[in-house]
């Protein structure tokens, strides 16, 4: 990639007792290049901390458009019955609302669909 400003957008992810969770991930990191888009890194949570998230995932993005389109589009929403059996909890930061580096980034707290 060059030099060129990317946005990147951090998703934090805790499992449910399902083994389905590293299939979603995996699942969800292939999308990316069908938005331009890359994994920048994997976190994995410490040991000891039950109340960290599972996997910390951070994406990188050529433009905000490129972060909607992976938002929306219709594979990821094709996910959702997976997610909903492998992810308990999800936090979003974006990071294209940080124009000032002092001010926060904007959380999204998405809750869990109850069926």
């Amino acid at each position: 990639m060059s030099g060129a400003a990317r946005i990147e957008l951090t998703v934090y992810l805790w499992a449910t007792a399902s083994t389905r969770f590293e299939e979603y991930l995996t699942a969800l990191v292939a999308l990316l290049p069908r938005h331009r888009a890359h994994l920048v890194r994997r976190i994995e949570p410490l040991a000891g901390r039950a109340t960290e998230p599972d996997a910390i995932l951070v994406m990188s993005f050529p433009s905000a458009s490129s972060i909607d389109s992976f938002l929306c589009d219709p594979a990821r929403t094709d996910l959702e019955e997976l997610a909903e059996t492998a992810v308990a909890r999800s936090t979003i930061t974006d990071g294209r609302t940080r124009i000032d580096p002092q001010e926060p980034a904007t959380l999204y707290h998405l809750p869990r669909h109850e069926r």
